[in-house]
């Protein structure tokens, strides 16, 4: 499990994330056997790479009841298995980032993606001025808000694009790998595992923002 400062699904699954695993791995039968494997971290994750899961998740009506989290953490971690992208604690990271954003805060700027911080000018004129522990924190902040963008809402940032000849995808997609990569290099990552957590979700940013792009067609609706 991931470091308690860093975002994480995992540790946010709920008894009806349960009672849906029990249910698709074990049909409801072999209740115990099941909370034993549910309290190992290892064995969790592995049933959680079963595609009998991503079947239930997308088929059964009992899916209707699962957490965010675990609703998240299921289709990351799918897609970004399909594209190569192997580390759990990656897509337990973007999983939780995800279920923090989406349909939870009626807040949330992201709830009206114009009213957020949609242009990175926005980020680099208050990174710029900010040192220390505050700089680290805007740096993952700068990164979780353009790969949320460009993975969930690629055709907004392409609208734009269009219209006033705003930045394309590809330019935010890059903005959010160096903010990844600049919080991975600072001093205040604390340690090797977050630090190597944002260096290697820098790496595989393109291939993640595709893969978000596919969860967000076929698996997110986030209206027109």
């Amino acid at each position: 499990m991931l470091e308690a400062w860093i975002a994480a699904s995992r540790d946010r699954f709920t008894g009806a994330d349960f009672n849906f695993l029990t249910e698709v791995l074990a049909g409801g039968r072999k209740r115990r056997c099941m909370a034993k494997l549910w309290d190992d971290p290892d064995a969790l994750r592995e049933m959680l790479d079963l595609k009998e899961v991503l079947r239930g998740m997308l088929d059964s009506p009992s899916a209707l009841g699962v957490s965010p989290d675990f609703y998240f953490y299921v289709l990351v971690r799918h897609a970004f298995m399909q594209a190569d992208i192997r580390c759990p604690d990656i897509a337990d990271y973007v999983a939780r980032v995800l279920a923090k954003r989406i349909g939870v805060h009626a807040d949330d700027p992201l709830q009206d993606i114009a009213r957020g911080y949609t242009h990175a000018s926005d980020f680099l004129a208050i990174i710029s001025s900010a040192q220390g522990k505050m700089k680290f924190h805007l740096q993952v902040a700068a990164g979780n808000q353009f790969m949320v963008l460009t993975g969930l809402f690629p055709s907004f940032i392409s609208k734009r694009n269009e219209r006033c000849g705003a930045p394309d995808l590809e330019f935010y997609e890059s903005f959010a790998r160096r903010a990844f990569q600049g919080a991975a290099d600072s001093p205040h990552a604390r340690g090797n595992g977050p630090g190597q957590l944002m260096g290697a979700l820098a790496e595989v940013m393109p291939d993640a923002r595709r893969s978000l792009n596919r969860v967000a067609e076929e698996f997110v609706f986030l209206g027109d």
